[in-house]
């Protein structure tokens, strides 16, 4: 899994290391040792996600009514 901090990564980025950790988790290949860490991970990296959409979100609104759409 990556270690880059979340603040570098672009949304596709996230949401793949977030697949991918959600994937494990499922699969049972997270070790007690590490998951605690992993899923820390993951709530920030969801977090990551939903904050960037509704970003996104409200700037494409904000375009499309300056556009009178």
């Amino acid at each position: 899994m990556e270690n880059k901090p979340i603040s570098k990564l672009t949304y596709e980025e996230a949401s793949k290391e977030l697949e991918l950790i959600l994937e494990n988790l499922r699969n049972d290949e997270v070790s007690i040792d590490t998951l605690e860490k992993v899923v820390s991970r993951a709530a920030a990296l969801s977090k990551f996600c939903q904050d960037k959409l509704r970003n996104t979100e409200q700037k494409v609104q904000g375009i499309i009514e300056k556009l009178g759409l």
